[in-house]
């Protein structure tokens, strides 16, 4: 078959689909995933095909902008919602043509690739990276939680169904039926079930997988002065924020109070990101700063993991085994900061507004205590004996059998 799999956003909304397009590939399919023209290089080095859509910008940068210039946070989430949604319309064109071409659409957690389905008439696969928005109707539910429940599917609509439908009109499609973006056939859920059990109550279309994980390209090689430092002492923590950490005096602030608490703790560590605020920052022996790492590879040599709560960086430090400290500063980011939390694996969550020195390294001094580093590499290791991928391949196939 001739798969597309188009996503708009940052390294961590392309990287499980980079997984998935190889495995699909190893069973023979021609696979194309269509993103920002500056993904290229990312996706290709891993020898999948690539086609570019809509404009050449680092999503993941300017949303951190405009999370930056925002006097709250709920306000910079609602303006990189208007920001993501005006990225997917000017990808339409270049998505719709790619689309002709094609028997299947993986529909993205983006909603990318919906709208070109409906037009063209294409079967789809969707894949949902939030269980916890997936509608389910417990007839044993409260009816405060009821109305909790339909007050949540509210404001759902405002943010996800009303920008959606607005496109759709403007490129004269209708409205979005009741399963939303999700398809009819087969939506993947990437989660391992050990993180997020499945539902009983949700419709038999929505499966969990397993996490979707890809090695390091064969031609990644790491840099030297990262090896020199990971050779001159014990492991270190692994500070990982993302498009959190790209610029700004709120980065600059949050980089200061890390090196801080860092330092309280007595600990060493591999910051990525912050590039700009590290430039003006001394910074001592026992920090080094690097850009991005392959995950699988630097997080087996790390003894903690902190970072933004994003669900690919979560996921990664599940797998690799080690416990995580978890900075949320958006909506899903508290999800999955509560959640390593609810395992064990991890201490408390911090919100970005409340990060200070002492109580990150207090948090720090938590994230090595002899119980949660043991909790975190059984869980790290059951997860490893898992193959997502395989898994989803083989409910692809099922699936598509009844349809195609």
């Amino acid at each position: 078959m001739r798969i597309i799999i188009p996503t708009i956003g940052t390294r961590g909304d392309i990287q499980p689909y980079i997984s998935l397009a190889i495995g699909l590939q190893n069973k023979g399919h021609l696979v194309t995933i269509a993103s920002h023209p500056m993904m290229r290089r990312m996706v290709e080095s891993y020898g999948v095909n690539f086609a570019p859509m809509g404009p050449d910008i680092d999503i993941g940068h300017e949303t951190a902008i405009i999370r930056g210039h925002s006097p709250h946070w709920m306000v910079g989430f609602m303006r990189v919602m208007k920001f993501s949604f005006a990225m997917l319309e000017q990808s339409h064109e270049d998505l719709l043509k790619l689309c002709r071409n094609v028997d299947l659409i993986i529909v993205s957690h983006t909603a990318a690739g919906s709208m070109e389905a409906d037009q063209l008439g294409l079967n789809t696969v969707s894949v949902t990276l939030m269980p916890q928005a997936i509608p389910v109707n417990d007839p044993k539910s409260s009816l405060i939680k009821q109305g909790l429940m339909r007050i949540a599917g509210i404001g759902m609509g405002y943010l996800m169904t009303r920008p959606l439908n607005q496109i759709r009109k403007r490129v004269s499609l209708p409205p979005m039926g009741s399963t939303g973006i999700t398809s009819r056939i087969l939506n993947l859920i990437p989660i391992s079930p050990l993180i997020v059990p499945p539902n009983p109550l949700w419709e038999s279309r929505h499966c969990l997988t397993g996490y979707w994980f890809a090695s390091s390209p064969a031609s990644w090689n790491p840099p030297e002065d990262l090896l020199a430092f990971l050779d001159a002492g014990n492991p270190p923590i692994v500070v990982s924020l993302g498009a959190m950490a790209i610029s700004g005096t709120d980065a600059l602030e949050a980089a200061q109070i890390t090196l801080e608490a860092i330092r309280r703790a007595g600990l060493r560590a591999i910051i990525q990101g912050w590039d700009e605020p590290m430039k003006n920052l001394d910074l001592p022996v026992w920090i080094c700063h690097t850009g991005s790492i392959p995950h699988d590879w630097l997080l087996s040599r790390a003894s903690g993991l902190v970072h933004h709560g994003g669900f690919g960086t979560a996921a990664a430090g599940f797998r690799a085994g080690i416990p995580q400290l978890v900075i949320p500063h958006i909506i899903d980011q508290f999800i999955w900061g509560q959640k390593v939390f609810e395992l064990g694996v991890g201490p408390s969550p911090i919100p970005r507004s409340k990060l200070k020195p002492a109580q990150m390294a207090e948090a720090l001094h938590q994230l090595h205590s002899t119980e949660i580093n043991a909790r975190a590499s059984a869980l790290g290791e059951k997860i490893r004996q898992e193959d997502g991928v395989s898994q989803a391949l083989q409910l692809i196939d099922q699936k598509l059998a009844q349809y195609l």
